[in-house]
């Protein structure tokens, strides 16, 4: 019993006393809501292509995809003309809309009221042109859902500044936990499936990747001189399946927790480089800096019991 008793203790430890620096919440809102922002300043130009009924890909086509009760632009866009609004007007309502809800996550002004509404224009956005869609869409999915969860507006912040909120009182250890356990899991995974094909553990896809037609069109790196040196290509293999399947291991203690880090953000440094995919490489780097860059504890609260009033308490100011 005494054994068991000794365990609770240490999981409540681990889940529900706050520990680690605060300045995580503003580092992770104010990142986040730039590569949003700039991820969709980047698409500005192109919108109509991908989501208006002018789309490349006729929106009816693309209703096949997903199912009938799903909430698409193209269907608020219907609403609205059944309403006289032209999808002109709503278009570019949407636009100013989701920069201005960036802007707000950006500054810590309701952040988290803004993540929610961002989270369901982006999601109406992305699941009705799916054709469109790849990795960072997800990502920044679940960052939008993060930064609803967590106290986002307690750190460097409009609303810390004009409430002036203690961070003794503000407990996020729960979600930035959770958080945590979230990217470890998926990393371990994404390892894992690599592990078991023959195409990573022999260097194919690491060729196969670096000659993709849309890759590396930025620096125009010349591999070529790789071919005869397929080794190289094994170790870099073997080298992602590591760093990846032992991530959830390493990146915990205390001792490796930094050389893993730099490992993991040299991987997307190098995915970021050579297959041009910045937005997503970005929101890894800053995923990975916000769960285990500000371990360093600014001040700990020892208490035994975690008090969920005390957390609804601390966050009713952003909502």
């Amino acid at each position: 019993m005494k054994n068991v008793n000794l365990l609770y203790k240490k999981v409540e430890d681990f889940f529900f006393v706050t520990k680690g620096n605060p300045e995580f919440l503003g580092f992770f809102r104010i990142s986040i809501g730039t590569m949003v922002l700039l991820h969709f300043l980047a698409i500005l130009s192109d919108f109509e292509k991908f989501f208006s009924g002018k789309s490349i890909i006729p929106q009816d086509v693309m209703s096949v995809f997903h199912p009938g009760w799903l909430l698409t632009f193209s269907k608020i866009t219907s609403i609205f003309e059944s309403l006289g609004i032209s999808e002109n007007a709503v278009i570019l309502g949407a636009k100013t809309l989701f920069i201005m809800l960036c802007l707000n996550i950006i500054i810590g002004f309701y952040s988290r009221f803004s993540a929610f509404l961002l989270l369901i224009l982006q999601v109406s956005l992305l699941k009705g042109s799916s054709f469109f869609i790849y990795g960072v869409d997800f990502f920044t999915s679940m960052s939008l859902f993060y930064l609803i969860l967590l106290p986002s507006d307690a750190y460097c912040s409009v609303l810390s500044f004009i409430f002036k909120k203690n961070l003794k009182e503000i407990s996020f250890m729960p979600v930035k936990r959770m958080f945590q356990i979230h990217i470890s899991i998926a990393y371990f995974f994404s390892g894992f499936d690599k592990l078991l094909g023959y195409n990573w553990r022999n260097g194919e896809s690491i060729w196969k990747a670096i000659h993709l037609p849309y890759a590396n069109r930025d620096f125009n790196f010349d591999f070529s001189w790789m071919a005869d040196y397929s080794y190289l290509l094994v170790m870099i293999g073997w080298a992602t399946i590591i760093i990846e399947m032992l991530y959830p291991f390493f990146v915990w203690i205390p001792k490796t927790q930094k050389t893993w880090m730099i490992l993991t953000i040299s991987m997307h440094l190098g995915i970021a480089l050579v297959l041009n995919l910045y937005y997503f490489s970005a929101i890894m780097i800053i995923w990975n800096l916000t769960n285990f860059y500000f371990e360093k504890e600014s001040f700990s609260v020892k208490s035994p019991v975690f008090d969920w009033r005390l957390y609804k308490k601390s966050s009713s100011v952003e909502i």
